[in-house]
């Protein structure tokens, strides 16, 4: 018969475990996030530059754009 002791030891591993996946799927997507985001910012500025050039040099209504992101990590162990 297993004692109760190893019992809750054994259950609190297989918590960690679920508590672990959770937190490796959300960094997972997390990171994938900033990816696409980078990747947006990235298209949004060659887009901006495109569109400044192919307008011609007489033209000054140049686009000035800024985006920002702020992320933030939490762990708990």
């Amino acid at each position: 018969m297993l004692s109760v002791e190893y019992m809750y030891a054994f259950i609190q591993e297989e918590v960690l475990g679920i508590t672990m996946n959770k937190y490796r799927k959300t960094q997972q997507q997390l990171e994938e996030a900033e990816r696409r985001a980078d990747r947006a910012e990235k298209n949004v500025t060659l887009n901006v530059r495109h569109t400044s050039t192919s307008l011609g040099p007489g033209h000054r209504g140049q686009r000035a754009m800024s985006v920002s992101r702020e992320t933030t990590r939490i762990v708990r162990v």
